[in-house]
């Protein structure tokens, strides 16, 4: 079922779309853009990121802000393909990590027009080679924020909507969106722990 955001949240300043709340809020977490306001005007397109340590791994969260003409699923699938690809792990090291899920990067396409959008984006959240991906359509004229369903979405996917819910007043408390990847890996590394454990006493002899 696809989350469908067309209201204003209570707290949001009067007079603001979500685009310029959501870049007001980023600035206040924390992320920063080596690019202009300007260019994002002249170009359509700005980055966001901030670092992340995550245990002993190194990632980032990306905000992606690109303003579409069109949107259709073509360009949906396009998109999702090729920032996949983009920040997907690719040194030995960070492929070892990639369980982490230590890079999170979120696409938000911002829509012209005043049209309503009803896309189902939960087919293209996509978890590879340790990054997480999540798009977000925007669409400024009436104030609609789309993302994917967090119900849907597997326990270290969902924290991550939920931040997003945070950064765009829609949730109060403030959401740790690794606690559940970290708890996972620490689990899976307890499971091997035990199964080393077992492998190696039944290669003791007992009289």
């Amino acid at each position: 079922m696809q989350e469908l955001k067309a209201e204003k949240p209570i707290e949001s300043p009067e007079g603001t779309d979500p685009v310029t709340r959501l870049l007001g809020r980023l600035a206040d977490e924390g992320f920063r853009s080596d690019q202009s306001p300007e260019e994002w005007n002249d170009f359509g397109e700005i980055i966001y990121a901030r670092p992340e340590k995550i245990s002993f791994a190194r990632g980032e969260t990306i905000f992606i802000f690109t303003r579409v003409p069109e949107l259709n699923e073509r360009i949906l699938r396009q998109t999702a393909e090729s920032v996949v690809n983009t920040y997907r792990a690719r040194r030995p090291i960070q492929k070892a990590l990639s369980v982490l899920q230590s890079t999170t990067v979120y696409h938000c396409l911002v829509a012209d027009g005043d049209q309503p959008h009803n896309d189902s984006l939960t087919q293209y959240v996509t978890r590879s080679g340790g990054a997480t991906f999540i798009p977000v359509i925007l669409v400024p004229e009436i104030n609609q924020v789309i993302y994917p369903d967090v119900e849907e979405k597997v326990a270290s996917v969902r924290p991550r909507i939920e931040y997003l819910q945070y950064l765009l007043g829609e949730r109060r408390e403030p959401v740790d969106m690794h606690r559940m990847t970290v708890q996972a890996f620490y689990i899976s590394l307890a499971v091997v722990a035990l199964l080393l454990i077992a492998v190696a006493f039944s290669f003791i002899p007992f009289r």
